[in-house]
């Protein structure tokens, strides 16, 4: 019982820890993410890359087993004997989870390295709404049959993540791949999740049962939370950046799609915009795609999936991500600055 009497104490002084840590972006920069996350991860990554199967999602399927018997046997046992247990492990695994990933979440932001404006105006984004628009048809008329259905992709899982994986790796230092189908797949998709970070493992998670358009900007957004872009919106911007620059038509393909639909639902809030008209310039086959996309989402649907976008929301929010899961969309404001700065 000493063990977990001394990590249940332990969560005092980490949470304190944490509180002071999280108001010193420039220390965890210099000590932590580019000190010791960069030498840690490789080792982590290294350590489940060569076995075929998700090491992550098997120790979760054990912890949900030992979880589960343990309320099973909960008028058996000694409440303050397992309340000491339960916090001594969630002791270790916060520690754990911070020690391996979590500190990046209070990194300096991509924003404030590069000086990206917190908002911008209508005509900025119309016109780089009208350019995303132009680089989508472009791509899909080269990839699909005609300009009214849809870009198939007949590539195997593991070609999507070579595909992501080199779309990665010329653009930043990923010498180990580690990106991983999940077996929660089923789950996920009731969640309304296409993939994840085990950030025990550093294992990349994705959900292949979503369209594989969207398999290929997944697998590279979670190979950028494997390199400490741990916000939302950063990840998607190193996934999408990483995506229309591949050398692989289908991944270009993909990182504008999936850009264009960001820039069109800010277009939607705007009303000095005509949306509309912008919906008239895409090809019919693009609009195809994403009501195909919307259909795959729309068959999970289930009334516990606001529960769980909910929980995620506020697990965002508790690690600094004051837009919790509206995170994802931010990533628009990088995307223009990039755009017209590059």
């Amino acid at each position: 019982m000493r063990w977990y009497r001394f990590f249940a104490i332990s969560i005092i002084p980490q949470w304190l820890f944490l509180l002071w840590i999280r108001r010193s972006p420039d220390l965890i920069d210099q000590f932590y993410t580019q000190g010791i996350f960069a030498w840690l991860s490789q080792l982590s990554i290294r350590l489940t890359a060569w076995i075929p199967f998700s090491v992550g999602d098997v120790f979760y399927t054990i912890g949900l087993y030992f979880v589960l018997k343990h309320l099973f046997y909960f008028k058996r046992l000694c409440f303050r004997e397992t309340l000491i247990k339960t916090l001594g492990w969630f002791g270790i695994l916060f520690f754990v989870f911070h020690l391996q990933w979590g500190f990046n979440y209070h990194q300096t932001p991509i924003s404030v390295q590069n000086n990206v404006p917190s908002s911008y105006m209508s005509e900025e984004l119309e016109t780089f709404t009208h350019h995303l628009i132009q680089q989508t048809n472009q791509l899909h008329e080269k990839l699909a049959q005609n300009d009214s259905v849809v870009v198939e992709i007949n590539y195997t899982n593991k070609q999507i993540f070579d595909v992501a994986t080199q779309a990665i790796q010329k653009q930043h230092r990923y010498p180990t791949p580690n990106i991983k189908k999940s077996y929660f797949g089923l789950l996920l998709s009731y969640m309304g999740y296409g993939g994840y970070l085990n950030p025990f493992t550093l294992e990349a998670q994705v959900n292949t049962r979503q369209p594989k358009l969207r398999v290929l900007t997944t697998a590279a957004h979670e190979i950028a939370h494997q390199l400490g872009y741990a916000a939302e919106e950063e990840a998607n911007f190193i996934a999408i950046d990483a995506a229309i620059k591949s050398d692989n038509a289908y991944m270009q393909y993909a990182g504008y799609q999936l850009a264009l639909g960001y820039a069109l639902s800010e277009c939607r809030k705007r009303e000095d915009i005509d949306h509309q008209q912008l919906y008239q310039d895409i090809d019919k086959g693009v609009i195809k795609q994403y009501q195909q996309l919307s259909a795959f989402w729309q068959n999970y649907t289930n009334p516990f999936e606001p529960l769980f976008k909910k929980s995620y929301d506020t697990y965002l929010k508790a690690n600094s991500q004051s837009a919790g899961i509206n995170s994802y969309s931010l990533v628009v404001g990088l995307l223009l600055h990039h755009f017209q700065n590059d």
